[in-house]
């Protein structure tokens, strides 16, 4: 972006914000927001539904609806600064239909559609159409909470088209530790806790560098959120074919 400031003005750079009170200011926010939110959990008490999942404010009509305070779990997760140190974080997440299959681990491939959304209500990202994902490749919130669900079982019809059952459908609930934290990205302010709607229809168990180990085997066994590097040589392990 070209700056539009004149030569007598300078450009105002807010400084980084400490990431523990931006932790707890975002427990509060997301808190809130699931007090004062539920989902269509009464559509989903019949098993044929495969409508989407709507969250919506208690309010008004909506004031006898069970908040999602009541419904969703939650994890602490220790997110590593740039510093070193360990700063727990906690992720809610929200199993609508926990799936069949597998869950996966945070390395490993997902084939899955989702809705990213702000606390506001605005959807910055979505796929209707099912996509392959690397986890590794997401934002922590997102392969945490992926981990959360299981994958399902298809058929495949004479017109090669396929059909997905008993797949994994769920919320989670996340602060912007777990996200971009300071940076904004697209239309996603800076500090900003997310949400994501995912369907799970399929897992892949992942072998990223093809030494017959498991990614998950070689990618975080000190469980820090950071890939292990144990050779020091600036490639992490599950990515390291030496």
């Amino acid at each position: 972006m070209l700056s539009t400031c004149s030569k007598n003005e300078e450009e105002v750079v807010e400084p980084i914000r400490d990431i523990q009170e931006q932790a707890l200011a975002d427990d509060v926010a997301l808190q809130n927001y699931l007090k004062s939110h539920y989902y269509n959990y009464k559509d989903f008490e019949n098993e044929a539904y495969q409508g989407e999942i709507v969250i919506d404010s208690i309010n008004g009509t909506n004031a006898a609806q069970l908040p999602l305070s009541s419904q969703v779990e939650k994890e602490v997760i220790r997110v590593r600064t740039s510093e070193g140190n360990f700063i727990d974080h906690t992720l809610y997440y929200l199993v609508v239909r926990e799936g069949s299959g597998k869950s996966p681990a945070v390395v490993d491939s997902t084939y899955l559609s989702y809705q990213g959304s702000l606390l506001n209500g605005v959807v910055f990202d979505e796929s209707t159409t099912p996509i392959w994902f690397d986890l590794t490749s997401l934002v922590r919130g997102f392969k945490e909470g992926a981990t959360k669900l299981k994958e399902g079982t298809f058929s495949v019809n004479e017109d090669n088209t396929v059909d997905f059952f008993n797949y994994g459908r769920g919320v989670f609930f996340f602060p912007s530790g777990m996200g971009y934290f300071s940076r904004a990205s697209g239309i996603i302010p800076s500090y900003s806790p997310l949400i994501f709607k995912i369907n799970l229809y399929g897992v892949k168990q992942t072998d990223h560098d093809g030494d017959g180990i498991l990614s998950i085997d070689e990618y975080d066994t000190d469980a820090d959120g950071v890939p292990d590097d144990t050779d020091e040589d600036g490639i992490p392990d599950y990515l390291d074919t030496e």
